[in-house]
């Protein structure tokens, strides 16, 4: 570590301009005063006819929101990021860059610190395993629909096939109550793919009241030495949900929790208000976070990244629905829920919107 009184402020300049980044730095009017080496190569254009210039004419097209950077970053002082920005340089070069901005001070004055990555080739790859995974799960999910309807319908044709040659009233009426049954199997099973199909039924609750019936259903199915242990936040509000399918949500998550702890374990239930919360597309806002955690084996990595797709589970005798259904009815409260999991740990992180 470099202490002040050997601190060279060239080191400081020779460090930046050789930064990967392509680092910026405007003024209140976006107005480029600065501009890293990396910078400069990513426009294409030298540091004498970027300085001094307004930020627009150093493309020909951007989709780069400037009134969103300049009222989170100027006036309220947030971090902005913009993962996924289309821009068309001077020399007709077509990109998409990760932008941040943030404010910074220097003699008194606000400017902005851009930071940007071009990020053509990592969005090529991640669309090629996308589209593998895809692949993998919809082969997954036609074989699972084909193992549930071949079973039900094996039933119906040999209970029709009795049919034409049973002549005993009783016997026949059996034939007829197994072709119903089955036929309820099937159309079950449609409805399960379809998803929730009632709108959530919303009312202002107090969520603590929603996880401790969680853990009073976990703990009467608990036959394991299984740990249920409870990190509430008590200043959090009032939240407008529908509780029923809020606890349908939870109590799904924990109970593959305690499937997966076998030998037995520790499960966290944790609440906490999480400011700033950015999902994809949409502005920070505050939320309530509901973490669900084991100690388990965590999740195969095999399905990892279709976890929330129907029928996909490693359950010998799983329908692969449930966190399918899970996420629909988060998405139904306008929220969303993500899923980390490595060997000794796995946590799902439910966010829901607090009403404006």
């Amino acid at each position: 570590m470099l202490d002040n009184k050997n601190f060279n402020p060239e080191l400081l300049t020779s460090i930046w301009q050789n930064l990967s980044t392509a680092v910026i730095l405007l003024d209140q009017q976006f107005t480029l005063i600065y501009a890293n080496n990396s910078a400069s190569e990513l426009l294409g254009l030298g540091s004498k006819r970027i300085l001094n210039q307004p930020f627009d004419s150093l493309f020909n097209y951007h989709s780069i929101d400037l009134k969103r950077i300049a009222q989170y970053s100027l006036v309220d002082g947030v971090d902005c990021h913009q993962h996924r920005a289309d821009v068309v340089f001077i020399d007709s070069r077509h990109a998409k860059l990760a932008i941040s901005s943030r404010r910074v001070k220097l003699q008194h004055e606000y400017f902005i610190l851009f930071e940007c990555r071009q990020t053509d080739d990592e969005i090529r790859h991640d669309q090629a395993s996308n589209q593998m995974h895809q692949y993998q799960a919809a082969r997954n999910l036609i074989r699972g629909l084909a193992h549930e309807i071949k079973n039900p319908l094996g039933g119906i044709r040999g209970a029709a096939q009795l049919l034409q040659y049973e002549v005993d009233q009783q016997e026949r009426d059996e034939c007829a109550e197994l072709i119903i049954e089955q036929a309820d199997r099937l159309r079950e099973l449609v409805d399960r793919l379809l998803g929730p199909n009632q709108l959530p039924q919303k009312s202002y609750g107090n969520i603590h009241q929603t996880l401790e019936s969680v853990i009073k259903l976990s703990t009467l199915d608990n036959c394991t030495n299984i740990s249920l242990q409870k990190d509430y936040d008590p200043s959090i509000p009032d939240v407008y949900i529908d509780q029923g399918k809020i606890q349908q949500v939870v109590l799904n998550i924990v109970r593959n929790a305690q499937q997966a702890l076998v030998g037995g374990g520790v499960i966290k239930i944790k609440t906490r208000i999480n400011h700033q919360q950015r999902r994809p597309g949409k502005a920070p806002k505050k939320a309530l976070l509901i973490q669900i955690s084991d100690d388990g084996p965590g999740i195969d990595p095999s399905i990892k990244e279709t976890l929330f797709y129907p029928m996909i589970t490693n359950k010998e005798d799983g329908s692969g629905l449930g966190l399918s259904i899970a996420q629909t009815l988060i998405d139904q409260h306008n929220g969303y829920i993500e899923c980390d999991s490595w060997p000794g740990h796995t946590e799902f992180n439910i966010y829901l919107p607090f009403a404006d």
